[in-house]
């Protein structure tokens, strides 16, 4: 087992996408750019919300960007 930071980002409350990273910085860099940003579907207006999280993984298992 392995530290690492998962992004998880939800499109106005649904999961959207998680990925994982070894470092906090690169974790951080993606929500401040993913953060609040507006998706336009259809006639509805979407926002994307973002968390970085410390969990732990299996190397072998999950690929660390």
């Amino acid at each position: 087992m392995k530290p690492a930071f998962v992004l998880m980002c939800y499109l106005s409350g649904a999961p959207a996408g998680v990925l994982h990273f070894e470092n906090v910085n690169t974790c951080g860099y993606f929500k401040k750019h993913l953060n609040e940003q507006y998706v336009v579907i259809g006639e509805d207006q979407k926002r994307y919300s973002c968390f970085c999280k410390l969990v732990k993984v299996d190397e072998k298992r999950v690929r660390l960007w």
